[in-house]
């Protein structure tokens, strides 16, 4: 069985995004984000305002989604391993939908609030101290927000750019807060839930946006334009046509495949080397981190016997069957393939001839224009044969023999190498092997046709004779 080596072929890039520089950012945010939450909830329940202690829970989500964050940035910053051979990103991917999450969560407590605060007739004790402490809270966060969208789009980020969102989300709670204190001062106590009631439906609206971000790094929806991939693609020299253009993953790190055929005539180097200038394209476009090239060969839509008679090979290996002889050939318009199937001897008739069946029919499953496969059962040879020499007068019989048959055959010439052996079964069986000369300019199917001629004629001339193999050659060239 070939070795197989789960992890990457070197053309896997390891993420280059600063993922401590990530964790920095996360951190001091934390703090800032606890910073505020202490802020409003000590401001909240010295004054008795319901809406500025919801506010400082709010706050709270922010700083433990932060938290959350952490967690998800240590389990994607791991390398690619045997169990997550496209590495750990996705973590990243879902704590940011834990944020969405945490966004509703919000959107839902403060639509409770609101509704409490409705029939309330009494406001909250609103004074400088109040306004104060919401503001320096505001002035926290806006800080906080503006510094971790521009590090997160700095570091291509979506856990960053999430929680950024969030925050700034927050500074609508508390603008929204500060706005219905003043109108509590002023004699309009429902202010308050009424403003808390609208900004939950934009909290709910950047949950949604989050959630449009991140669900389709889930679902592997295609990170890239199969256009653009395509346009590089096609530019590389060597490429007859492609096809199933696949990408997924996260903005900024993307895994493409694609399936790409080439002329069958290549060989596995120069393959091999296109395979390699696809994917160096492919990870030129800064997107991409990784790249799986499938090559197969560019097949002619006409298929040649040799597309066929490569199949049938693979196919039989799978059945445990060898293939002795194929043909193939076209008449009225329709393809036959003519085949001499090698079986395992000491099946029954039943058992190889359900074997050679399937192979018929996976024949012409996986080439549609094949008409018709017609098969001859043979046994196949699974052992060394043991066998002796042939006794001197059945091997000058051969020679003599042989001598004769090439006087009638002109285009065949000096046999030598004649080998004669037989069989150790207790049945006088005699193996012949032997080489000839040909002329250097004769076509191999003459030469193939003389080779069959001899070996036709020397089992006719001599009983017991069942297998004569024939390697015909050129003459020697002499040295200069």
């Amino acid at each position: 069985m070939p070795h197989f080596d789960w992890s990457d072929d070197g053309y896997f890039v390891t993420e280059t995004r600063d993922l401590g520089e990530i964790r920095r950012v996360l951190i001091i945010t934390m703090l800032f984000n606890f910073l505020a939450t202490g802020v409003k909830l000590v401001a909240g329940l010295f004054t008795g305002a319901l809406s500025v202690v919801a506010d400082g829970l709010d706050s709270l989500f922010d700083g433990l989604s932060n938290v959350v964050g952490l967690a998800g940035l240590y389990a994607s910053s791991r390398p690619p391993d045997a169990e997550h051979p496209y590495g750990y990103r996705k973590f990243e991917t879902l704590a940011a939908l834990s944020i969405s999450f945490l966004l509703f969560l919000t959107c839902i407590q403060l639509l409770q609030t609101a509704w409490n605060r409705l029939g309330e007739a009494a406001g909250p004790r609103v004074g400088m101290w109040t306004v104060a402490a919401m503001l320096l809270s505001m002035l926290v966060q806006a800080g906080t927000s503006w510094y971790e969208l521009r590090a997160g789009r700095r570091l291509k980020s979506e856990l960053l750019v999430a929680d950024a969102l969030h925050t700034r989300a927050s500074i609508l709670v508390s603008a929204s807060v500060l706005g219905g204190l003043g109108f509590v001062r002023l004699g309009f106590p429902q202010a308050d839930p009424i403003l808390a009631a609208f900004v939950a439906v934009v909290i709910a609206r950047i949950g949604i946006d989050i959630l449009r971000e991140t669900l389709p790094v889930l679902v592997d929806q295609a990170v890239i334009d199969p256009r653009q991939i395509a346009e590089v693609v096609g530019r590389v020299e060597g490429v007859e046509s492609f096809h199933r253009v696949r990408s997924r993953g996260a903005e900024g790190s993307a895994a493409v495949d694609l399936h790409v055929r080439i002329d069958p005539h290549k060989t596995v180097q120069e393959a091999d080397a296109i395979a390699g200038e696809i994917r160096r394209r492919l990870l030129e476009l800064g997107r991409v981190t990784d790249v799986t090239v499938h090559l197969e060969a560019q097949r002619d839509p006409q298929e040649d016997a040799a597309d066929i008679f490569a199949v049938l090979k693979h196919l039989a290996g799978e059945l445990g069957l060898t293939i002795h002889e194929s043909w193939a050939h076209r008449l009225d318009g329709n393809l036959y393939v003519e085949v001499h199937v090698g079986v395992d001897p000491r099946l029954t008739l039943g058992q190889a001839h359900n074997l050679v069946d399937r192979l018929e029919s996976e024949l012409r499953q996986r080439n549609p224009q094949v008409k018709e496969v017609h098969t001859h059962i043979e046994m196949a040879d699974l052992q060394v044969q043991e066998g002796d020499r042939a006794p001197g007068d059945m091997e000058q019989r051969v020679r003599a023999e042989l001598e004769q048959i090439v006087d009638d055959l002109p285009a065949l010439s000096s046999p030598h190498n004649v080998i004669v052996w037989r069989s150790r079964d207790g049945v006088d069986r005699y193996y012949v092997s032997l080489e000839c000369t040909v002329a250097p300019e004769t076509p191999v199917s003459h030469a193939h046709q003389l080779s069959h001629q001899l070996e036709h004629q020397l089992k006719q001339r001599l009983q017991g004779v069942v297998e004569v193999f024939v390697h015909v050659e050129p003459p020697e060239t002499p040295h200069a």
